[in-house]
């Protein structure tokens, strides 16, 4: 199993993205610390279901294990340069996002 395949049963949209970089990001800085979903949602600030799916989708992907409602993760190098180009390629796509935004509020006046 791999980071896309567990990615692949989540909603496409550019918020659940969000939460899970958000996601990645928390559990990869901390490997080996145990979460349940509503710690994992307060230290995000992201509501508990949603957090709850893509944790759950990431322990079937084998990304995370999970004990019960308790997940952690722990280093492997195949999952961690999954990981790592997804963070990369999520940051930039956002970044891109950001820019066109900036370059059309520049053009157009708005503020």
């Amino acid at each position: 199993m791999s980071l896309d395949r567990a990615l692949h049963g989540l909603p496409g949209d550019r918020a659940t993205e969000n939460v899970v970089r958000d996601v990645l990001e928390l559990l990869t800085s901390h490997p080996g610390h145990r979460y349940t979903a509503s710690d994992a949602a307060s230290s995000l600030s992201r509501s508990e279901h949603l957090v709850e799916v893509i944790l759950s989708s990431l322990a079937t992907g084998y990304v995370l294990k999970a004990e019960g409602d308790v997940y952690r993760y722990e280093r492997d190098t195949a999952v961690e340069l999954d990981v790592q180009r997804y963070l990369r390629k999520s940051g930039q796509h956002s970044q891109l996002a950001q820019d066109n935004l900036a370059k059309f509020r520049g053009r157009y006046g708005y503020r």
